[in-house]
């Protein structure tokens, strides 16, 4: 059936992803919550944002351990070729999503790496189904004679689905600070994929009995890095590229019903998929205006294009921009206060949005505190918020959706230097 082969596509498009571009997340530290643009820092998270500044740090260990909560709501309403109007709440709880972040400094070598989230981290469940769901109960009533055809929820059919994504990270490499200003970096990062999807409906009303979709996916890419980072009096300058991660995973399926084996052959064990990280190219800049006060930009630029979706995805998308801006204000000198802002700007072809995984514009606004305890620790507070400017006119086979979603996100973290 056509609306099984959309249900495909939307849960092989499932996303969590929380600060970044569409399947990238760039919020690898709480100093990123409380900040935004840390693209040129040479602080402790300089080992993922700028990580050619790790070159200009102190010699010794420096540490960043960290983990943020998210809370995601996403919200599709519908109105139906029939005429019956829905409204369908995702929800997204991450109750800690941690990274480390360590660099060993001594003269002008520094070696730095961790564990991230480097994709996803999270699971997205929608309780009473997706439009896509629904719509299988018009065609289905339909062909059963029943005028007007109904959506399963019209005839107390519930239909549920999860989906959840992680690519986890694990990053090692090396900056050499070749001139008193100048520093360069090479790394490598391992990213192992990890997505499940379970959907579950009830048609024996429909005389088709109980239907339900148990799948795991699992692979694996290598994420070559380069960095290079400029320092001069109070300028700092970082930038960093990351080249397309190729990834592959491969179906376990634990269930599936014979039926849907012909209509969802993405599904079948064995089967695989493409799920890239794409590309993704990060400059920066901050500047002491006072010995108390910082001022930094970045952008970041996500290749969404060059990469390799399930589905041929790749040739409904551009190229997602972000605009970051960020201030840091030493009150006293255990105190620091700072906030950021993030502007994300995607490039998504209609094609793209579907009620299962859909991306719109959106501003990220964040603050926070950091206060050292004493001269090896440092403590850090944020919180952010981001508001997403929605899309309001998403025409399907079975009506017109308009998508929404909230996030937000609390971090704690701790720098150690020793």
């Amino acid at each position: 059936m056509n609306s099984r082969k959309f249900l495909a596509a939307s849960l092989l498009m499932a996303s969590a992803s929380f600060a970044g571009g569409i399947y990238t997340n760039t919020n690898q530290s709480a100093a990123f919550i409380r900040d935004m643009a840390r693209d040129a820092t040479t602080e402790n998270d300089a080992a993922y944002s700028n990580p050619a500044g790790t070159g200009f740090m102190n010699d010794g260990w420096h540490l960043s351990l960290n983990t943020q909560m998210f809370f995601q709501s996403r919200t599709v309403k519908t109105s139906f070729v029939n005429g019956e109007n829905s409204t369908y709440e995702g929800e997204t709880f991450v109750p800690t999503m941690p990274s480390l972040l360590a660099t060993y400094k001594t003269g002008n070598l520094a070696v730095s790496g961790g564990f991230t989230v480097a994709g996803g981290g999270g699971s997205v469940e929608f309780d009473d189904g997706i439009p896509t769901f629904d719509a299988l109960g018009l065609s289905l009533t339909r062909a059963m004679g029943m005028m007007p055809p109904k959506t399963l929820s019209a005839m107390d059919v519930t239909p549920s689905l999860e989906a959840s994504m992680y690519t986890f990270g694990l990053t090692l490499g090396a900056a050499y600070r070749f001139i008193p200003m100048v520093s360069g970096y090479v790394g490598a990062r391992y990213n192992y994929t990890t997505n499940n999807y379970s959907a579950e409906a009830d048609l024996t009303k429909l005389g088709m009995g109980k239907m339900e979709l148990d799948v795991e996916q699992t692979g694996w890419g290598i994420t070559p890095i380069f960095g290079l980072s400029f320092q001069y009096k109070g300028l700092t300058v970082g930038t960093k590229f990351e080249y397309n991660t190729s990834i592959e995973v491969e179906n376990d399926t634990k269930k599936m019903p014979d039926a849907m084996k012909s209509s969802l052959p993405a599904f079948a064990d064995g089967a695989k998929n493409n799920a890239d990280l794409p590309s993704y190219f990060a400059f920066g800049v901050q500047y002491a205006i006072l010995n108390n006060l910082r001022a930094a930009v970045s952008y970041h630029h996500f290749y969404d294009y060059w990469a390799d979706y399930s589905g041929d995805e790749e040739s409904t998308l551009g190229g997602t921009n972000e605009y970051l801006f960020g201030a840091e204000w030493d009150i006293i000198p255990s105190l620091m206060v700072s906030g950021g802002v993030q502007l994300t700007r995607f490039a998504l072809s209609d094609e793209f949005q579907s009620d299962m995984n859909f991306n719109t514009d959106a501003n990220t606004f964040g603050g926070g505190v950091a206060y050292r305890i004493n001269e090896r620790i440092r403590v850090n507070l944020a919180y952010f918020y981001t508001y997403y400017m929605g899309y309001k006119n998403d025409k399907e086979a079975y009506g017109t959706n308009k998508y929404d979603r909230e996030n937000q996100a609390i971090a704690l973290g701790a720098d150690l230097d020793f």
